[in-house]
């Protein structure tokens, strides 16, 4: 019995040995743990510090920094060149971002829309939600401010091209870039009338062209030389001359007193001629009323044509005009006294 327990115990022994043995034959691998899914890592963002990463990747970093360095300073070239040669290394969303941004700062309208369609394009990830929304409202914008493509053509070919009163770099047919908004364009050639044409550009809108024909100018007629006047010459003023009323006066006084004497006379040849019909007939008598008769009519004659003749100069000695005296022909009035033995009186002539 004792031996018999002796036996299954170094059969029990035994048997623990040789399975320790045999789990020793087996490799270690096939109690590990089965591995995991490998998870993808997501690509760093130029500038974190990883030591694993290759050097293009470093490369990236350096000049993504550089280029983050520059666009603070306001240095918007030099920024988008950095940019640009970081995701030239390795593409990455916020890189095109960044690039779209300088080239807005930079005014390069269609270049930064541009820009903006790349980074939009690239699937940008979600956490760039914010700069996404960002960059579509910019280029609703930039897209109303876009200049638009002019194709200028003219027939015949090679017309001097000008936009707004500017002229353009050489000659039709060639392309004006031009912002939106309301243009005058010009075109002109030797031997051509100009062509002008205003155009209104939408923002946004397709090439647009603009087809000048061009045709030839009929030559005008010479206009007749001028015709050169001769000074007109001023007449010379007209010399009024004023004369006096003196001799008028003398003249006038000279027939009053005539005038005077006639009718002494002729009242003493009355009276004689009246006592001769009243029977002093005798020649003497006769001889003394005729002479009071003759010297009567002289002087009443001679107060007569004085009379008029003083009338005469006093209406015309007011002033005359030299030139009209010279020039035009003079109406004449006369008066002469007429004395006989048997008469006196006065003639009158009048000319013209």
């Amino acid at each position: 019995m004792r031996g018999q327990t002796r036996r299954g115990t170094f059969r029990a022994v035994a048997l623990l040995l040789s399975s320790v043995v045999a789990a020793g034959s087996f490799p270690v691998t096939a109690f590990a743990a089965p591995p995991k899914a490998a998870t993808k890592k997501a690509p760093a963002k130029p500038g974190k510090n990883d030591k694993n990463d290759d050097p293009k990747r470093a490369e990236a970093r350096k000049n993504y920094a550089d280029g983050e360095t520059k666009f603070q300073s306001g240095d918007y070239e030099g920024a988008f060149a950095a940019y640009k040669a970081a995701n030239d290394a390795v593409p990455a969303p916020q890189t095109l971002y960044k690039m779209a941004v300088c080239l807005d700062k930079l005014d390069k309208v269609n270049e930064a829309i541009a820009a903006y369609g790349a980074f939009l394009g690239g699937s940008p990830p979600s956490s760039m939600d914010a700069k996404v929304t960002e960059a579509q409202g910019r280029v609703a914008e930039l897209k109303k401010k876009a200049p638009v493509v002019v194709k200028v053509k003219s027939d015949p070919p090679g017309a001097s091209v000008s936009v707004d009163g500017t002229p353009q770099p050489g000659t039709a047919p060639l392309d004006v870039k031009l912002p939106p908004g309301p243009h005058k364009f010009q075109l002109t050639a030797p031997g051509y009338d100009p062509f002008v044409k205003d155009v209104t550009l939408e923002a946004g809108a397709a090439d647009t062209t603009v087809d000048a024909m061009l045709l030839k100018s009929v030559p005008l007629p010479e206009p007749p030389p001028p015709v050169v006047e001769k000074p007109i010459e001023k007449a010379a003023p007209v010399v009024v001359e004023h004369r006096s009323n003196a001799a008028a006066f003398v003249v006038l006084g000279v027939a009053g007193a005539g005038a005077i004497v006639g009718g002494i006379f002729g009242v003493k040849a009355l009276q004689g001629k009246s006592d001769f019909d009243n029977g002093e007939k005798n020649t003497d008598k006769a001889d003394q009323v005729e002479k009071n008769a003759l010297i009567a009519d002289m002087a009443l004659g001679a107060a007569i044509t004085l009379g008029v003749t003083g009338t005469v100069l006093l209406i015309t000695s007011g002033s005359s005009e030299e030139h009209a005296a010279r020039s035009a022909p003079r109406s004449m009035f006369q008066i002469a006294p007429m004395i006989s033995p048997q008469r006196a009186g006065a003639a009158a002539t009048f000319r013209f």
